[in-house]
């Protein structure tokens, strides 16, 4: 099943008359720099994946450090997977014993959440700019990927805290609304405002996938961890006690 927009494709072709001003330039660029922490964060928290016929939770560690190197660890069943600044990519599955390159689309677990959704916000994976909507407090600006498995992106950002709270997924067609994420209930981390839930909705087949997260600043790490031929050696991640079942 496919979810259109079609007020939003018209809008789109309104839109791709105008011109990329210094001013959206200039604010994009914060963006991708808000997205650079200047120290590394780490986030412990929970990844519940929900389907029509059940749901699934899993522990998550996210690290994140100042290269723009992401680390990921899902506790059970165990995968640890690295996104590096130069956007190669890799992932170690349950049970194997190497890792291998991630593809852009290949889903984090069983989750909606696929590696490119993962990749923090980068210029240079995008081209022409154009602005669909905006206000006093939000702007939303619409990509076309240079290489992706979609089609278009349409980001909102938040203009205080510079940070993307909406984000929709088009494949094939500029109408073809597949996923929409939303990032909520920001903290403020030395000088960066993240995230504490996530969420990301897939249409066609009703399911939706969410990360809880409880940010820190300058965790310990070893270099190892953001090397890939270290990812099939245990990490050292010390676990959280989970919350008790309510």
């Amino acid at each position: 099943m496919r979810r259109t927009l079609w007020p939003f494709g018209l809008l789109l072709i309104a839109a791709a008359a105008q011109a990329v001003t210094a001013d959206l330039d200039g604010f994009l660029r914060s963006i991708e720099q808000a997205a650079q922490p200047p120290t590394p964060v780490r986030a412990d928290g929970k990844l519940v994946v929900t389907t029509p016929e059940k749901s699934d939770t899993n522990q998550i560690v996210l690290i994140q450090r100042d290269a723009n190197d992401l680390f990921i660890e899902l506790r059970q069943p165990p995968l640890r997977a690295l996104i590096t600044d130069g956007a190669k990519a890799y992932v170690l599955p349950p049970g194997a014993s190497a890792a291998k390159d991630w593809p852009a689309n290949e889903p984090l677990g069983n989750s909606d959440f696929t590696r490119e959704d993962l990749e923090p916000f980068a210029l240079n994976r995008f081209q022409t700019p154009r602005i669909v909507d905006e206000n006093p407090e939000q702007i939303t600006v619409a990509f076309f990927p240079k290489q992706s498995q979609y089609s278009l992106v349409v980001f909102t950002f938040d203009r205080e805290k510079k940070v993307a709270v909406k984000t929709m997924y088009y494949q094939e067609t500029l109408s073809n609304l597949v996923k929409m994420r939303r990032d909520t209930d920001h903290v403020l981390v030395g000088r960066r405002w993240l995230p504490t839930t996530v969420t990301i909705e897939q249409f066609a087949l009703r399911t939706q996938s969410a990360l809880q997260l409880r940010w820190t600043q300058d965790p310990p790490l070893t270099p190892e961890l953001f090397q890939p031929e270290f990812l099939a050696r245990p990490s050292g991640i010390t676990w959280p006690t989970p919350p008790a079942q309510q």
